[in-house]
Formats: C-alpha cells, structure tokens, sequence
C-alpha cells in the first residue's frame, strides 16, 4: 500500500556513532598519554582519545565501574602537566556483535572532571579550542 511490504533493515551502520548533540561543550582530539591514579597510589598509563573542558575520554581494555573516581595526570604540548580529579561516566565495551562494530569503536571509558578549579578550566578551554 505505502511501498514495499518488506522492511529494509540494515546490519551496521553507514557513519560512526556520534554524541555530538548531546555534548554541552565541544571536544577535539587529543592523544596523549594519561595516567589514572587511585587514592592509594596505583598507577596505570593509558591513551586519550578526545578531551573537553569537562572530560576526557581514554582507550582501555581494562574498564572500571561508572561513578569511579581517580586523580588522571596527563600533560598538553605548551600546557604543562594536568592533574584533575574525574569521576567514571560512560563506559564502552563494543563487542563483535555489537551493534556499532562496523565502526570502528574501541573500549574505553568517558571521564567527567570534578571540581575543576577556574584557572584549570580556562586552561581546558584553550586547549580545546587549540589555543
């Protein structure tokens, strides 16, 4: 009656995921090596991905518990060393039946800052905005 009797579903999806529109702040790239702290010391040294004003988000097999916090250090060419507290706030964990496998995810947590001091988030502004 409105076109074919058959749906059409397609497997994988044509463009990478986005949260572009959910995102308050904007993000830009950035690789650069981060090390989460626990509060007893432990280290462990991984990748970042992307970073905002407000978070960051790392590569990691090794993925902890939304709402986590650790002290993550990591430095920014003409910026210096960042030392921030950030709390766990997303999670992903693509497997190979998952829906998004065709693009190219990988697993790794989204961190949101915590009590960022104002002079650290001017600093976070212009390292997004490449300043």
């Amino acid at each position: 009656m409105f076109g074919s009797p058959y749906t059409h579903i397609r497997r994988s999806p044509q463009a990478k995921p986005s949260f572009a529109g959910l995102r308050r702040y904007n993000r830009r790239e950035l690789e650069t090596n981060v090390v989460v702290q626990d509060s007893e010391g432990w280290e462990i040294p991984l990748d970042s991905v992307d970073i905002s004003p407000t978070g960051i988000f790392v590569r990691s097999d090794f993925l902890f518990e939304i709402g986590e916090e650790h002290t993550l250090i990591f430095g920014v060419e003409d910026k210096g060393i960042f030392r921030i507290r950030a709390r766990v706030a997303r999670v992903e964990e693509p497997q190979d039946d998952d829906m998004f496998a065709g693009a190219d995810l990988r697993p790794g947590m989204g961190y949101e800052f915590v009590d960022t001091e104002e002079e650290t988030w001017h600093e976070l502004c212009a390292v997004v905005a490449g300043a």
